[in-house]
Parts: structure tokens; sequence; C-alpha cells
């Protein structure tokens, strides 16, 4: 259960892209800028994940291409707003993230800390997110299974 809560927290952080930004200052001033870019997770609780996430954050808006409860990727969009240091987003369907996430940017790494009674800690590296997830992840499947029956 407590790897579930972990996992959707993760879900729900899956915020993250993977290109340099000069402009980013080790903290989340305010600016959205400040996390701006394609990140890929590399490290959850101090541990190499068993899930796969990349994140993408552009002028207030996300992108979240994982791989967690299935074998395929999946893309959730929505939007995130940035306060000090603290992120909070929202999905399409208008259901918020579960929680805030507090967070650091150091050079190409993005460290995010949930805002929940067990934390949850997550890092991130620059990386361009590569084109055949985002195709897989924006590709319908539906329509080329063939039914059993």
């Amino acid at each position: 259960m407590k790897k579930f809560f972990a996992v959707f927290a993760i879900v729900a952080l899956a915020l993250v892209g993977c290109e340099k930004n000069p402009d980013n200052s080790g903290q989340g001033g305010g600016s959205n800028s400040a996390i701006d870019g394609q990140w890929h997770i590399t490290e959850w609780n101090g541990e190499a994940p068993e899930f796969d996430v990349y994140i993408k954050f552009e002028k207030g808006a996300f992108e979240i291409y994982q791989q967690v409860w299935t074998l395929d990727y999946e893309l959730f969009k929505g939007t995130f707003k940035i306060s000090g240091n603290i992120v909070t987003g929202s999905y399409e369907n208008g259901s918020n993230w579960a929680s805030g996430y507090k967070f650091a940017v150091e050079g190409d790494i993005l460290t995010m800390h949930s805002q929940e009674d067990q934390s949850v800690t997550s890092v991130y590296e620059k990386c361009e997110i590569p084109a055949e997830i985002i195709t897989e992840a924006t590709t319908t499947r539906a329509a080329e299974v063939v039914p059993f029956l």
C-alpha cells in the first residue's frame, strides 16, 4: 500500500523535462522558467525507480510520459504554477496533483519533495524525451488491436 501511494505521488510528480536552461537559479523563484525543460526520473526515495517517467514543463503547462502501471507509456497533460519553491498542478480533467512539491534545480538536476505526511523525494535529470516514447504515448492503440473473439 505504501508503494502504491509513493508511485501515485511520483506520477503526480511526473512533471519533468530534459534540456538546459541557463536561467535556472537553483531554486524556484516564482517563475515557471525555473523548472521549464524536459526531465527524466533517475532516483525515487534514494533508489533507482522500478518505473519510468519523463516530464516536460513549459510556460505553465506540463506533459508527463509515464510507464508505471503498464508496459506502454501513457501521456498526461495539464497546467502547473510555482509559488516560491513550491510547484502545484492540475491535469486536463481538472483533478489536482496528489500534493504540492518543494523543488530545487541545481544545474541539470531537479529534486522534488512531495508535501505529504510521508514525503516522497524524486530526482530528475535534464534530457530530451525520446521521440519513440512521445509517439508511443500519443498513438491510439485500441484501433490497432484485433479482438480475440
